[in-house]
């Protein structure tokens, strides 16, 4: 893994940090737009890091096959 995907996985932690914030103060309020508005960020935040991993597990993949036809 390099220091750009950490840094972006970084990133993503963070903001659900801001998420998580948001939506207890929402509930709080009970303002349901907020809650809404808090969820979809959520959903957002949890598609980049499905993709993040995605991207990761690719990079390792085409790392050991590197290696697979260095042995060979």
């Amino acid at each position: 893994m390099d220091t750009r995907t950490v840094l972006r996985a970084g990133a993503h932690v963070l903001a659900v940090t801001g998420v998580v914030r948001s939506v207890r103060e929402a509930r709080a309020e009970d303002d349901k737009l907020k809650m809404f508005d808090g969820f979809v960020h959520a959903v957002a935040i949890a598609t980049a890091l499905a993709l993040l991993l995605r991207e990761v597990k690719r990079e390792q993949q085409d790392h050991n096959s590197g290696l697979d036809r260095l042995k060979d």
